[in-house]
């Protein structure tokens, strides 16, 4: 009975044994399943944002190429802009050698009188000497010349108030009896320097408008001091007639000039009258021809 006793006894043990060896692997079990459950929820958090990824990159990649080919497409149209510029830069050349030629073919066009009267011609002979810094004359051809640098600022028609006195003086002597059977002709000139500054070419879109806008302003001026507007008149040669290399400062300084004409009476003549008129009373320089 002892025996069988210890065989009892020993096997309770031994089940005890067994259940306390069971109870841990259900604990591990469950840990490990919660583990299993939450690496497998990681996993879909992870896949999710893997999908997203790759849904963001197509997207990404779809604007790329569409940004790609509107690059093409700006890249193109720069190449066809590049290709009308270049063709516009040939018209203006065209067209610039064309102004040049006709330029050329009214060089027959002369502005020029006999020689002034010897009290008229001393007259301004003495007034050139007095402003050496602003005014040359030419006793051949009676011209009294304007350095515009002294009269106008660059890219202006309004004249300088420092040249004021020396117009006043010189429309003293041209309204006087000894020019009375002379009228005046005011011909302005610019350098080869295209208007570039939007504010100015609003006002003066072509060196052609600048030239003859400065003979307008000049005209004005001999007007308010008593000559009679009747016996002005006005051109504007731009920059087709340089005395001197515009590549240069000095040169370029020459060519921007007003010249002033004595020229007989009569020798510019009326050709309409009406609200294009620039003088305000419908006269241009023009010269009688000969039959």
């Amino acid at each position: 009975m002892c025996c069988g006793g210890k065989i009892v006894s020993c096997f309770a043990v031994g089940v005890l044994a067994f259940g306390a060896s069971g109870c841990v692997s259900m604990d591990q079990h469950r840990r490990l399943t919660a583990n299993l459950r939450t690496v497998k929820a990681e996993k879909e958090v992870l896949a999710q944002e893997l999908f997203d990824i790759r849904n963001g990159t197509g997207s990404l990649q779809a604007r790329v190429d569409a940004m790609e080919r509107e690059l093409d497409a700006k890249d193109a149209l720069v190449a066809n802009l590049r290709g009308e510029n270049e063709l516009l830069d040939e018209v203006r050349r065209i067209a610039q050698a064309d102004l040049e030629g006709m330029a050329d073919k009214l060089g027959g066009i002369t502005v020029s009188g006999p020689k002034l009267p010897p009290q008229l011609d001393n007259e301004l002979k003495r007034f050139a000497s007095e402003h050496p810094s602003e005014v040359s004359y030419d006793s051949n051809n009676g011209t009294v010349k304007w350095k515009s640098d002294l009269l106008f600022a660059l890219g202006s028609d309004v004249v300088k108030q420092a040249s004021m006195a020396a117009l006043k003086g010189f429309t003293d002597i041209i309204k006087s009896p000894v020019a009375s059977e002379f009228e005046v002709l005011v011909v302005g000139h610019t350098d080869n320097r295209p208007i570039k500054r939007a504010e100015t070419k609003r006002k003066h879109p072509t060196n052609w408008h600048l030239a003859t806008h400065r003979s307008i302003s000049v005209a004005n001026v001999l007007k308010r001091n008593g000559y009679a507007p009747g016996r002005i008149g006005l051109m504007g040669y731009g920059e087709f007639r340089p005395v001197a290399n515009n590549s240069t400062k000095n040169g370029a300084s020459q060519n921007r000039r007003v010249e002033m004409y004595l020229v007989p009476r009569g020798s510019i003549v009326r050709v309409s009258r009406g609200p294009s008129a620039e003088t305000g009373d419908g006269r241009v320089a023009t010269q009688k021809r000969g039959k």
